[in-house]
């Protein structure tokens, strides 16, 4: 059941991203990371209500209280620098870079799970990583090597790889509660968090007045994504709590190929015959994971 459920979240969330970035084009990073994780929040109190779980909130113990508290912040930031990558970024760059979250998900539920590291995950981490340097173009492998990422134009590199960094962590945060509490209750609490986070960041950047700049077209791009991005959250909170971690990571990161393809056919992005091998790479390496769980 979890396998299924962690497949249509992958399908939600490759048109997630491909709606999101054409809204953010036209729109401030913090305005659309405030906005779609509202909707993100609605999605998952809805479910929860409709289900009739929040009876289930009198069962929460401190434990899982503090697991929703410490995952919300970590969350927080990373789609703060989640949306700074993808505006500044192509879709399919973006998507290798958080494809890391793999490697990193596998490290962290190896270490504080214990779940077991294969040699078919080791080899799939090698091709990940090379993957992803592949279809970076010159610049910003240029970029990359420079120490002066944060200060330079392809500085959304460093926003992508944090944004990871956070997700795993947050990730395998909601992973080590195994209290029997329905995930769209605790997911409730934990975006209510982001969500404070991400409007207290947004007024402190003074973006509030871009609301009145943003067209309706551009509206409909931005909800229309973040419809999408909660079914699929929905979906992949409920089969982390069900499966294992890294399986789930890795089914989910499968998104990125619906993404990549629907870059090429709606936002014409292209990539060089380097970056396709790159991208082979990476798709073999995503499955390499998968096997060998």
């Amino acid at each position: 059941m979890w396998l299924l459920l962690a497949v249509i979240s992958t399908l939600f969330i490759g048109v997630s991203t491909i709606l999101s970035k054409i809204g953010i084009k036209d729109a401030d990073a913090y305005v659309t990371g405030a906005v779609t994780n509202t909707v993100l929040l609605a999605a998952f109190a809805g479910t929860a209500l409709f289900s009739g779980s929040f009876g289930q909130v009198s069962d929460m113990t401190m434990s899982t209280w503090l697991s929703v508290l410490a995952s919300g912040i970590v969350l927080s930031i990373s789609w703060a620098f989640y949306f700074l990558g993808l505006k500044g970024g192509s879709v399919s760059v973006f998507l290798a870079i958080q494809s890391l979250t793999i490697v990193i998900s596998m490290i962290l539920c190896a270490v504080f799970i214990k779940e077991k590291i294969t040699v078919f995950m080791m080899v799939g981490t090698a091709l990940i990583i090379t993957g992803t340097l592949l279809m970076m173009d010159r610049q910003e492998l240029a970029a990359l090597s420079g120490k002066g990422l944060w200060n330079s134009e392809q500085r959304w590199i460093l926003f992508a790889g944090l944004s990871a960094v956070c997700a795993s962590i947050s990730y395998v945060i909601v992973k080590s509660d195994t209290e029997p509490i329905d995930t769209n209750v605790t997911s409730t609490f934990r975006y209510i968090i982001v969500v404070v986070m991400l409007w207290l960041l947004l007024a402190k950047k003074g973006k509030g007045r871009e609301f009145g700049e943003i067209s309706p077209k551009t509206w409909l791009f931005i909800l229309l994504g973040a419809a999408a991005s909660g079914a699929g959250h929905v979906l992949v909170y409920k089969a982390l709590f069900l499966g294992k971690a890294a399986v789930i990571m890795t089914i989910y990161r499968m998104g990125m190929v619906i993404s990549i393809i629907l870059s090429r056919i709606f936002l014409k992005e292209k990539l060089s015959a380097k970056g396709w091998g790159g991208f082979g790479l990476l798709v073999l390496g995503v499955i390499l994971f998968a096997v060998g769980r």
